[in-house]
């Protein structure tokens, strides 16, 4: 959107306001009515335009009277001019002044009832059309000519109303506009940390919202600073981990850790929740969080060969009728893929009764030189979109998880957060990713799209890249080229979390190769962007910019507002309930592949898997401690433990930061001197309702290998 902001002499909101909206400057000197020319927006913005004097020369005597000059500054023609041509005009605090003694908006600003200067925060309340409420929201007033007195036998249309009567001022008016909509005028400076009210601003001004940077932006950072995506309150703790071992080829950080075996081969393991879904859509949402962890193994290259499953559920009917299908949607999603399900467990207690728990881990195995991590590798490195096409599923998913629920929670409109399974497009998505895998170097890089879909995809493989390389790496996406359903608005193809998808990073030269892949496996794909070294991510449509913004921008998120006191109390209690009810565990396939060697369908909180590649077996244990899946380990003969992967789930932040905390330096103590790293993880709040959080539940799988 273009944006020009009349500066005077004197004017002190001036960068305030370019930041705010963008745009340039136009000098209180202008003449020339070719600044006018597609202009969506003239801003004249608040502080002391001249002074607020009026004087023949600023070094000589002047008396008090804000706006008088601006009337016979030469750029008062071309606001008239802009008025005449009815492009938008926004006059804040000093501009809405500028614009009564022009007579372009109705009434006067007088002196302050206090005669005196104020500067406070206010609650205002926006109207729309048909004179409805629209928002409330807070903004600053800092002003001596505040006090808005209305005309006599004139309508005045009022956008902007303070909460409650102020003593500075005869009315509770903050904001008016003309009779044809076109010129606004408000006292309060919306450009003072309030991002909020810019989109409502230009819904009231535009009727809808013409800035496409501001609707990806709001969207996007809504996304970027959800707990899911961010890890904002708990990476400081994450940091005290013990992830480095020998063995280790990748620790936390990437799609999956991956440790070596021996004789050339790899493990890729990790585990992820998929807790609030379950809850809205409990079949759906277990089969789609199979769907995630098998793509993040299969996305580093390897193929997956195992999942487990580890839940928690409440006591009452309403959690076992959640239950059951729950377990049908882990079922459905595994076993039409073909990846054996040979372990996990279920706990019941009343903590979860609105709050379900679902884990799932996953193991895949690869050479070590088929590995494919997450990012790009040089300029012009291309981005290619394969898989399911892109729908309005799962829009708002991962803020949606970073949330908790209410008893009075409408479960409907929740529906579309939830993503949509197909596992047998998921088995081709495989092979063809196996298949990419096996030709060594064929790509750069691969991502999956999951919380956050392409833009969180796209935006990993740049900065890992940047990392990687040290090289100024941005990109071009071209939404037009992105597979959809149906229509859709722009930025929900960029932030759907429809699955079944994934982002491949390719040197031009090796395109035709994936393509034959593809079409082997009938995959539907597009180069959709392209990596370059601007530094900046930019978002286009049919050739428009919709979105830009330098890489740099995307930061690293910290919040204290829920900090853990390390002396504080603690909340841990055992749950209520182990379920050891073998018959649940009949509709998991448990011995597709011929790897299992002890699975669901025996006793004990461990598995053991056949490694013919290396004619080695593989060890799993799990619990809700370091020391619980250690006790299990040592039990074997023979047996290394090599790594542990958690998934840690906890209520809500203001409760459970003392419990977390405990968590991490228990598991970073005994991981040092058990020396056995920790490969990967997942972190899930929120996991509460009307204030009432679930009991601390860290859920840790440990992998050995038998020597």
């Amino acid at each position: 959107m273009r944006v020009g902001i009349i500066r005077y002499p004197g004017s002190n909101c001036d960068y305030d306001a370019q930041r705010y909206f963008g745009g340039f400057f136009i000098w209180h000197t202008e003449t020339s009515f070719s600044v006018l020319n597609k202009l969506d927006l003239l801003v004249i913005p608040g502080g002391f335009a001249y002074g607020d004097r009026y004087y023949n020369k600023a070094t000589e005597e002047y008396t008090i009277s804000p706006g008088t000059m601006a009337i016979n500054s030469p750029v008062t023609a071309v606001i008239r001019e802009a008025a005449k041509r009815k492009i938008p005009i926004l006059g804040i605090c000093n501009g809405f002044q500028i614009l009564t003694q022009l007579n372009l908006l109705p009434g006067k600003l007088l002196l302050n009832n206090t005669k005196k200067f104020i500067c406070k925060n206010v609650k205002c309340v926006a109207y729309g059309e048909n004179n409805e409420v629209v928002a409330e929201t807070n903004m600053y007033i800092a002003n001596s000519y505040g006090n808005y007195l209305k005309p006599l036998n004139k309508t005045v249309h009022n956008f902007l109303m303070y909460s409650e009567n102020l003593p500075e001022y005869e009315t509770a008016i903050a904001g008016v506009h003309n009779d044809d909509k076109t010129i606004f005028g408000m006292m309060p400076h919306p450009e003072r940390n309030n991002n909020d009210f810019k989109e409502v601003l230009y819904k009231i001004i535009f009727g809808e919202i013409k800035d496409s940077q501001l609707i990806f932006k709001r969207k996007i950072n809504e996304l970027m600073n959800s707990e899911h995506i961010s890890y904002k309150t708990t990476k400081k703790y994450l940091k005290r981990l013990h992830t480095r071992g020998p063995w280790v080829i990748q620790g936390p950080g990437e799609n999956a850790g991956i440790v070596d075996i021996g004789d050339g081969w790899c493990i890729a393991l990790r585990i992820e929740s998929h807790n609030h879904p379950t809850y809205i859509n409990p079949f759906e949402g277990a089969a789609t969080g199979v769907g995630g962890i098998l793509r993040d193994i299969f996305t580093m290259g390897a193929r997956p060969f195992a999942i487990l499953d580890f839940l928690r559920f409440g006591t009452d009917d309403h959690s076992e009728n959640l239950l059951k299908r729950t377990i049908d949607g882990i079922s459905y999603y595994g076993n039409c893929v073909g990846v054996a399900n040979v372990g996990g467990d279920l706990y019941k207690d009343e903590s979860y009764n609105k709050n379900p728990l679902v884990n799932v881990g996953c193991l895949g195995i690869l050479r070590k030189e088929e590995i494919i991590y997450g990012n790009a590798r040089r300029e012009d490195d291309l981005l290619i979109y394969v898989g399911s096409k892109t729908g309005n599923e799962g829009i708002g998913g991962a803020a949606m998880a970073s949330q908790s629920f209410t008893n009075n929670i409408d479960m409907n409109k929740l529906q579309d957060n939830v993503q949509k399974s197909d596992p047998f497009l998921e088995k081709l998505l495989l092979e063809a990713c196996r298949e990419i895998a096996e030709n060594v170097g064929c790509v750069s890089g691969m991502q999956d799209m999951g919380a956050g879909g392409l833009l969180c995809a796209s935006l990993e493989v740049v900065l890992r890249g940047r990392e990687l390389t040290g090289k100024n790496f941005g990109c071009d996406i071209e939404l037009n080229k992105v597979p959809t359903k149906y229509n859709m608005e722009p930025c929900n193809i960029l932030i759907s979390e429809s699955q079944e998808r994934m982002l491949i990073v390719s040197p031009p030269e090796n395109k035709e190769k994936i393509f034959e892949i593809f079409d082997k496996w009938e995959l539907e794909y597009s180069v959709i962007g392209r990596i370059n070294t601007s530094g900046e991510y930019k978002v286009y449509n049919d050739k428009e910019i919709l979105y830009r913004e330098k890489i740099t921008n995307f930061k690293d998120i910290e919040d204290d507002t829920y900090v853990a006191d390390e002396e504080g109390e603690l909340n841990f209690v055992e749950a209520k309930e182990k379920v050891k009810e073998m018959e649940r565990w009949s509709v998991y396939d448990s011995t597709v592949g011929n790897r299992t060697l002890k699975g669901p369908d025996k006793p004990g909180s461990y598995s053991i898997i056949d490694i013919y590649e290396n004619n080695k077996k593989l060890y799993l244990s799990w619990g809700e401690s370091m020391d619980e899946c250690y006790n299990i380990m040592k039990q074997f003969n023979n047996v290394k433990p090599l790594c542990v992967v958690n998934c840690l789930n906890f209520g809500h932040p203001k409760d459970s930061m003392n419990d977390f905390s405990h968590t991490i330096n228990n598991m970073a103590t005994r991981c040092v001197e058990l020396n056995i790293p920790v490969v990967g993880g997942n972190v899930s709040l929120y996991n509460s309702t009307d204030g009432k959080s679930i009991r601390p539940t860290p859920i840790l799988l440990m992998m050995g290998i038998s020597i």
